[in-house]
């Protein structure tokens, strides 16, 4: 047995006595541009950085003499070795794409969050995971061309059933003068470009089947509700039993810029628990109020078998996971992009 680590992603497999690289990648739903599984092709080849690997056939070998390239689909790895290859990928890659949108809705859903809708150009559909976000790009109140991110908050056609896959949801919180003038572009754009997807705390079907019997808590505060949304209505979709948890907190009670539709949910699921929160108590607030780690651990014991989403600040991602760990949370099943664009290390 032998591993790979595949240089720049960073990813890696296993290899059995006898396997090949590329067999030991599909295996582990490790994508690699694979196609004649001889070596003729060769594009599944990559520069050998360390290791030595057995080749099949006399090709392969001539390829690894000559230029030091390995091709994956007749070479077994002997020991440790490390390849360096652009186009490698887990089995839920989605590409990532550019395309010119329209923007037929612009609308003020409470307080300072609008809803914005995108329409993909005929003939194209979106093509993202629920829970990943977009990149559109304006340019901010000093007229300096930016990229933002917003998470979608709607899921694709083919789980939702309905649409034809051409319209994507944002909620965009006009909460600062940059923020202000990206909402009044897109009230103006004829089209406004949109990259996407990004982001890897996401919900698939294989996910949902390999967490099935354990509960989901949904952590969101403000605007985050967006991609917590999308994140509870592809769970339900995938498997409308699963156990779930919606804690939303905000300042305030106008905070709350969808609040009968988490309500909608536990009213027509009976395993979903909705748990509205505020940080102060407040004269016209009836519920709960507290840090949002407060009320989840009053809720359970044991967090070891939950799978946990968090949208938020990276303060309150990380002050959320150091609070719980005592019981059992830990980044393996906390699910944030924060862990991607604000790294402890």
């Amino acid at each position: 047995m032998a591993t790979v680590t595949f240089q720049p992603s960073g990813l890696s497999i296993t290899a059995e006595a006898g396997e090949t690289i590329a067999a030991a990648a599909e295996r582990q739903g490790i994508q690699l541009r694979v196609s004649c599984a001889n070596g003729v092709c060769q594009i599944c080849k990559g520069e050998r950085l360390t290791g030595t690997v057995h080749c099949r056939n006399s090709l392969a070998q001539t390829i690894l003499e000559q230029h030091n390239q390995v091709l994956c689909c007749a070479c077994e790895p002997i020991n440790h070795i490390e390849l360096y290859m652009t186009d490698v990928h887990t089995r839920d890659h989605k590409p990532e794409v550019t395309l010119a949108c329209q923007v037929p809705v612009v609308e003020l859903l409470a307080d300072n969050i609008y809803r914005v809708e995108l329409l993909a150009p005929a003939g194209t559909q979106f093509d993202f995971w629920p829970g990943q976000y977009v990149l559109l790009h304006v340019v901010d109140e000093q007229g300096q061309p930016q990229q933002f991110p917003y998470s979608i908050a709607s899921i694709p056609s083919a789980l939702s059933g309905q649409g034809d896959g051409r319209r994507l949801q944002l909620h965009i919180a006009a909460n600062s003068d940059t923020a202000n003038a990206v909402i009044q572009q897109l009230k103006t754009a004829v089209v406004v470009k949109a990259t996407l997807p990004g982001g890897d705390c996401i919900l698939t079907p294989e996910f949902i089947q390999q967490h099935r019997q354990q509960p989901l808590i949904m952590v969101a505060a403000g605007s985050g509700f967006s991609q917590i949304k999308a994140l509870t209505e592809a769970a339900l979709a995938l498997n409308p039993e699963q156990e779930i948890h919606i804690y939303w907190s905000n300042r305030a009670r106008i905070g709350f810029y969808l609040p009968e539709l988490p309500r909608q949910w536990a009213h027509e699921y009976a395993n979903v628990h909705y748990h509205p929160v505020i940080e102060q108590h407040a004269d016209d607030w009836q519920g709960r109020a507290g840090w949002l780690y407060q009320m989840i651990h009053e809720d359970f014991d044991d967090l070891s078998q939950v799978q946990l989403f968090a949208c938020g600040s990276p303060n309150m991602v990380y002050g959320t996971l150091d609070q719980l760990a005592p019981l059992g949370l830990t980044q393996a099943n906390m699910h944030s992009d924060v862990f991607a664009y604000a790294p402890r290390d």
